[in-house]
């Protein structure tokens, strides 16, 4: 970028836009964002994508006939 500010904010404050992808990811960046609304973080964005993975993995199975799907994919 060129230094000048990146996004837009609206004048009364309640809408913001940006194009940045992956700005939510830094977990010191979104509290401080969240912050500016009185949200606390809660928590890591690692951990929070891990757990989201493993609960997702886990429905996957209870419903799903894993080693058939992987058998047909080989």
């Amino acid at each position: 970028m060129d230094g000048a500010p990146e996004g837009s904010v609206g004048a009364d404050g309640r809408v913001a836009g940006s194009y940045l992808h992956g700005m939510f990811r830094d977990d010191a960046f979104r509290a401080a964002w969240l912050a500016g609304f009185g949200t606390p973080s809660r928590g890591g964005y690692e951990a929070g994508v891990d757990a989201t993975l493993d609960a997702l993995a886990r429905h996957l199975e209870s419903h799903l006939d894993v080693a058939a799907l992987i058998a047909a994919a080989r």
